[in-house]
Order: C-alpha cells, then structure tokens, then sequence
C-alpha cells in the first residue's frame, strides 16, 4: 500500500509490508495514527486549497462550497442544479426520482459540492474512504500475487503430468498447492512487495466540470498555479468519458501548520487517539518530516458524464461491483490481505495505542465478522450477542 497522497508514504508502506509478514514493532500504533491523522489533515487541505486556486483562475464568478457525507446529497444536487439538460439527462432524472434508493443512495462520501450562486455545479472532490482503500490495495497486491500462484500451479500441473513438454492444465488442486507453497514461504520469509505495484494514486479525487474553458485552456489554469504540475494524463472513451490526471501539488507546510491550528474542531475530534500534550506542536514537528508533495487523481468531464457516472451508464457503484465481480483472483491470499490493511487503517483511526499481536495472518482463514469483531475491539464496542458471560 503506497499512497503518494500522504507525507509519510514510504513509512506507510515499510509498516504494511512488514505487517502482511506479521512484524509488529511496538511503536506501530502510534506512528500509524500520526500518519493517517497527520496526513490525511495535510493533504485535503492541500487540495482544497488547489481547488479554491484553480477555480478562480477558470472563472470570476463566486463559488460556494457544500460538505456531502453521503451519496444521495450529490445524486439530489446533480437533479436539482440549474445546469442546462439534454433530453438523456432529464430522462434518467426522471428515473432517478422514482426509485432513488436503486442507485446506492446510502453509500458514504467525505468530500465537498462547488457550485455557483445559481447552483451550477463546478467541482467536486472527496477523499477515498478507509474500506476502499483496503479493497484497492489487496486488488493491486493481489494481482502479483497471483501471478505468483500461476506461475508454481503450471509448475506443479507440469510436474503431476510427468510431460516437461507439456504446457499442463492447471487443476483447482494445483492451485491450492502453490497457495499453499507461497503462504508458507511468507510465514517464513516476509513479503516485499514493489512500489509499482501497490501504488495508489486516487486516494484524493476532483471532478472539474468543463463550462466552456475547453481542455487547453484548462491545463494551462493548472500549470499556471506555483508549484503544480501535470505528471499523467489520460482520455477515457466510450462507456465513460473524461480527461483523467494526475496532479502534483507542492504542500505549504507554513498553511497547513496555520489551518491545523486554528482548526480546534479536528484537534478535539483526534485527541483520543494521539495521546500528546499540544497537538498544534506535534503536527507542526512531525508533518514537515515528511515528503513535500502529494499526488491528486484529477477528471476533468462535462455535466452530462458527471450525471452518467452518478446515475446513468457509468454509474461509478456499479463499475465497483463489476470489479469485484470480474476479480480472477484465487484463494484466501487476497481476502487475507484486504483484511490486514483494513484492521492496519482501523488501528491508525482508534483510541488504542497499543495491540499485542497482528491478530490476521496472510497465511491464515478467517470469515467476515473476524475482522468485524476485532475493529469493534479497537473501540471498546461490545460483541453482537444474544448472550454475555
């Protein structure tokens, strides 16, 4: 799990990878709760702040700004703006208004509404939410490996079909075979996974809505911004279509330490789960001690695909569920992993200081309400049961 829009990535990803060998270093907790409450503090205000510069720079109008915590405030935002609609948009309105709930109207978002006085819409951004970020980085992870499995289940078809000659049709048991043979190898050896592979570059997502600016027009409000810079780009067609980037963006510690400390909302909000004496002088020591820079995924798109992707062709729920649908991925390695970094995240976002032990091995089985149970801990939340003894 290497997340360029935190500070503190390699020291994320140095904790992750020993914690997939089940390596506990006592000091774990707290150097996770600095980062993910540190950086995360960091790195949205960064983007808000690139936002609040961009957007001057594509328009002269005032711009107000909406917090959504969940999906329906978008998809009513998007029904309702004055934005001029096509008779396609006004149609899947009309849908959507009959039966909002079919269009996972309750599923979480921690971002923010641009919009114009008339409630035109401008932009939108949001910060990637703790369970998909687990779910992304098992998938990428998984995927080498997987690669791996494959690779030792063509070795052991080959050998079981005593033909050296024979490319070998690799059986369920031969797969259950080489992830056996790789879990064990982990149990002794450790995982190092390659930076690449794990990278995750959407943790911190804006839409810009194109109202006339045309793409040239906007790439050159970004590069004209101090400190910015373009270092991706990419067109999606077809089924969704949008300019997609990834954008550098150079941190202002001296406006980050200022905002932190003026923000005591968030300052009472984290208390519980960083035991310092004077936050404001923590965050101002430890945030500088990383990396200078974070990386944001950028789309710039119209209205009209903004609407797709909410509520139309491209619904961006539905792509999720065609992912994990479409996931190839064999054995209890992937599930393993998607469960270890979610407890890692749960364990940076809770009161507790100190855990014994990393209680899921890469190597291990455990079901669904494992994981469950053992965040609900995390929290001093009593266990769902019908009887306490």
């Amino acid at each position: 799990m290497y997340l360029p829009a935190f500070l503190h990535r390699t020291e994320l990803f140095e904790i992750t990878n020993r914690w997939l060998s089940n390596r506990l270093d006592p000091q774990d907790p707290l150097k996770i709760a600095r980062i993910i409450t540190y950086d995360s503090f960091a790195a949205w205000e960064t983007l808000l702040l690139f936002i609040d510069n961009l957007l001057k720079s594509l328009t002269n109008i005032p711009v107000q700004k909406k917090a959504i915590s969940y999906k329906k405030e978008l998809k009513d935002f998007l029904c309702d703006t004055k934005y001029p609609k096509t008779d396609r948009i006004k149609s899947l309105i009309s849908e959507y208004m009959k039966v909002p709930e079919f269009y996972y109207v309750g599923s979480p978002i921690a971002g923010h509404i641009y919009h114009d006085p008339l409630l035109n819409i401008l932009s939108i951004c949001r910060f990637k939410r703790v369970r998909r970020i687990a779910e992304k980085s098992s998938r990428y992870a998984s995927i080498y490996i997987y690669n791996e499995v494959k690779s030792i289940a063509k070795e052991i078809a080959i050998k079981r079909s005593n033909n050296p000659h024979n490319t070998g049709l690799i059986l369920h048991d031969d797969l259950i075979e080489a992830e056996k043979q790789i879990m064990s190898r982990i149990k002794k050896k450790g995982v190092q996974f390659p930076v690449n592979s794990v990278t995750i570059n959407d943790i911190l997502g804006t839409k810009i809505i194109d109202n006339r600016y045309g793409e040239k027009k906007f790439e050159s409000a970004i590069t004209g911004l101090s400190h910015t810079r373009i270092i991706e780009k990419k067109r999606h067609s077809g089924n969704y279509n949008a300019v997609h980037y990834i954008v550098e963006l150079k941190v202002d510690f001296d406006y980050i330490i200022d905002k932190f400390t003026t923000n005591t909302g968030y300052q009472d909000s984290i208390k519980c789960r960083l035991p310092v004496d004077r936050l404001e002088v923590d965050f101002a020591k430890f945030i500088t001690t990383g990396k200078d820079t974070v990386h944001i995924d950028l789309i710039f798109t119209t209205f009209d695909e903004l609407v797709e992707s909410e509520i139309g062709r491209s619904m961006h729920e539905s792509r999720i569920f065609r992912q994990r649908q479409g996931q190839q991925f064999y054995g209890n390695i992937p599930v393993n992993i998607e469960y270890i970094i979610e407890y890692l995240l749960a364990v940076g976002l809770s009161p507790a200081v100190r855990i014994d032990e990393i209680p899921i091995k890469i190597w291990g089985r455990y079901l669904p309400d494992t994981l469950s149970y053992l965040v609900r801990k995390l929290y001093q939340m009593p266990e769902y049961s019908l009887v306490n003894e």
